[in-house]
């Protein structure tokens, strides 16, 4: 097992990491890359690091014809090809008596009731307390007929002694007027606080350690001001191509990709003024306010400027361009 430590906690506090209390997981999309790359990975590390309990199950929803067992090959070779912990065998093999998988389509009643049905013997069989979270790894075009599917199921509804929450990955909408219809489905059906809007760039350890840097750095912080700092450039510099993401690829683009998420965070990383702590109300108070005092670029045509990735080489191999890349349109201008 390998050391690790979370750059924004106090060095001084000298408390066990928390283990999850007894929960299960059902994840939406886990056929596609992000669940493959980063969410089934990330399940086995915090396994790997003891920081699940025991009865900790996790559901596969998804339109494939799979067994319990074509799933659990599918996290098996996502966790041995990307996860950040070493592979260990006893650790799977607790991890996959947890594993299953429930075919069908999003608007597929029955599905859902079967859903519903291992979710309550997932709760039976391993003591996961009704505590479940649902992950949804689905375009936001798909965020409303399943929310409204969880809802009839009787998903969505926890009681006094559990909870039941959601979490949802970026793009949030394609712009204000569609992000705020779906906040407004997705509370239709989850109040506030049982929402979680998931940018998973957070989680790198250089972005977090932005805030180490500045607020626990005696000698930066009396210097990080407009007095000392003539500019800012922030790039965003990757070594990997759509990797087979053509299809949402083509209909995203990358300002909405990583533009008005992954980068207007690390602006605000950058820029914000030192939060009263680190809690998520004071972190994003303080967010708030430097994205309120960001001006827009006009006029758009003479202030920026886009482009596609041509083919070449990279790690001594040839790779695709843009326009090159397997199921991208070839007439493109994304």
């Amino acid at each position: 097992m390998t050391d690790w430590s979370n750059p924004l906690r106090d060095p001084r506090d000298k408390r066990l990491p928390r283990i999850a209390g007894p929960s299960s997981m059902v994840i939406f999309g886990v056929t596609g890359d992000l669940s493959r790359k980063k969410l089934m990975p990330a399940i086995y590390d915090l396994a790997n690091r003891g920081l699940l309990p025991a009865g900790f199950s996790l559901i596969g929803f998804a339109r494939r014809d799979w067994e319990n067992e074509d799933f659990g090959q599918l996290v098996h070779d996502a966790v041995a090809e990307h996860a950040r912990t070493p592979f260990r065998e006893s650790v799977w093999n607790r991890l996959a008596e947890g594993i299953r998988f429930v075919q069908g389509t999003f608007d597929d009643d029955d599905a859902f009731d079967r859903l519903a049905q291992t979710v309550r013997d997932l709760d039976a069989e391993r003591g996961t307390g009704g505590n479940t979270a649902f992950y949804l790894s689905i375009p936001p075009s798909a965020f409303p007929v399943v929310t409204k599917q969880l809802a009839r199921s009787g998903l969505a509804q926890g009681d006094d002694q559990s909870w039941r929450r959601v979490v949802i990955e970026k793009p949030f909408g394609h712009d204000l007027a569609s992000a705020k219809e779906l906040n407004t489905i997705v509370n239709d059906v989850f109040p506030e606080e049982s929402v979680f809007r998931i940018d998973h760039y957070l989680g790198k350890e250089t972005v977090q350690n932005i805030l180490a840097l500045r607020f626990a750095n005696q000698m930066f912080e009396p210097i990080w001001n407009s007095n000392y700092v003539d500019h800012v450039q922030i790039t965003m510099a990757e070594d990997i191509g759509l990797g087979g993401r053509a299809g949402y690829y083509d209909g995203i683009g990358a300002a909405r990709d990583v533009i008005q998420n992954h980068l207007l965070q690390l602006l605000a990383f950058t820029a914000m003024e030192e939060p009263l702590s680190f809690e998520p109300r004071a972190l994003r108070a303080e967010k708030i306010k430097v994205l309120s005092a960001t001006k827009p670029c006009h006029p758009l045509d003479r202030t920026t400027a886009r482009g596609q990735y041509a083919g070449g080489w990279q790690g001594g191999k040839k790779v695709p361009g843009l326009l090159q890349e397997a199921g991208f349109a070839k007439d493109s201008t994304t």
